[in-house]
């Protein structure tokens, strides 16, 4: 039994480190993707909407 949990706890250590690795690698690459533009559609359509509401922003509701 305790050779099989010294094994155990190898496969665990090996892949926590291979883990911590993937996700290294996945920081470098998310932070080197250029920024996306928010959609113009988007945009659009929360304006209108805010509008149809009757706020001005987000939270701000007319003042009668």
């Amino acid at each position: 039994m305790v050779v099989q949990r010294q094994n155990d706890q190898k496969v665990v250590s090996c892949f926590h480190v291979k883990a911590h690795r993937e996700w290294d690698k996945l920081i470098i690459i998310a932070k080197q993707c250029p920024l996306l533009p928010k959609p113009t559609l988007v945009k659009l359509v929360s304006k209108q909407l805010l509008q149809m509401l009757g706020l001005n922003a987000w939270g701000m509701g007319r003042l009668l």
